[in-house]
C-alpha cells in the first residue's frame, strides 16, 4: 500500500507538509498557553492545592489537555506513515515514547520551541549512533537523560536564555546591585540642649535657710 503526504503534493512541493503542519501546531499550542486555560493549566503544575482552594476543580482542566494531546500525538502519527511510507508494531515500543520524553527534556520544559530544538539534537544523534554504534544507542539515550536531569534542567533552551541574561548584565546592571553613594565617615553631632553653667551638685543643693536658725 501506497501513502502521500496529506496536505501536499510530493512532486510540487515535498517540504510544504513539513513547514505547514508544525506551524500550525505551534500556533494552537501558543493559544492554549497564553489563553485563561493555559494559566489555570500552569497554576495547576505549581501549587495544586493553592488552584482547588481558589474553587477550580483540577481534574478537568488535567483531562482537557490530556485529550488535546492525545488529538496532536495521533495527528502525528497519521503524518508519519506518509511520510515513511511503512508501519510495523516495533514503532509501538516503550523507547519511541521515552525519546520523545527526552526531546522534551533536552530541548526544555515549559517551552514551546524547546521540543522542537531536543527533536532536532536527539534524532541526529539517533542517526549518528545507529550507524557508528548501533548497539549502545539505547544506553546513550538514558545516559543523555540523566545527564540532561541533573545539569540542564532547563535544558538547551534554557542554558541559551542564561547565557544571554548573563552577556547582557554588564551592560544593563540591575537597579538592585547599583552602588549606593558614599557617604561621609563622621556625621557632626547635633548640639546639646543642656544649658550652661548649672551642675547636677548646684541643683540639688540645699537652701540657705536651712540649718542657720538651728
Amino acid at each position: 500500500m501506497s501513502f502521500e503526504p496529506a496536505l501536499a503534493d510530493p512532486e510540487s512541493d515535498p517540504g510544504a507538509t513539513w513547514a505547514l503542519e508544525p506551524a500550525l501546531v505551534r500556533r494552537l499550542a501558543r493559544h492554549v498557553v497564553t489563553s485563561k486555560l493555559g494559566l489555570v493549566l500552569m497554576a495547576i503544575r505549581d501549587a495544586e492545592s493553592r488552584v482547588m482552594f481558589c474553587g477550580y476543580n483540577p481534574l478537568y482542566y488535567k483531562l482537557a489537555v490530556w485529550t488535546l494531546s492525545a488529538v496532536l500525538c495521533g495527528i502525528a502519527g497519521a503524518l508519519y506513515v506518509p511520510q515513511v511510507g511503512i508501519i510495523n508494531p516495533s514503532e509501538m515500543s516503550p523507547a519511541n515514547s521515552i525519546e520523545i520524553a527526552i526531546w522534551t527534556a533536552v530541548g526544555g520544559r515549559g517551552t514551546l520551541i524547546g521540543p522542537i530544538a531536543g527533536a532536532f539534537l536527539v534524532n541526529g544523534a539517533k542517526s549518528w549512533f545507529t550507524q557508528a554504534f548501533p548497539e549502545f544507542w539505547l544506553f546513550f539515550l538514558g545516559l543523555l537523560f540523566v545527564l540532561v536531569t541533573l545539569l540542564l534542567p532547563d535544558g538547551v533552551v534554557g542554558l541559551g536564555r542564561r547565557l544571554a541574561r548573563q552577556r547582557a548584565a554588564p551592560c544593563c546592571p540591575s537597579p538592585l546591585r547599583r552602588r549606593r553613594p558614599a557617604t561621609s565617615a563622621a556625621r557632626p553631632r547635633p548640639p546639646s540642649t543642656r544649658p550652661t553653667g548649672t551642675s547636677s551638685t548646684s541643683r540639688r543643693s540645699p537652701s540657705p535657710s536651712t540649718g542657720s536658725g538651728r
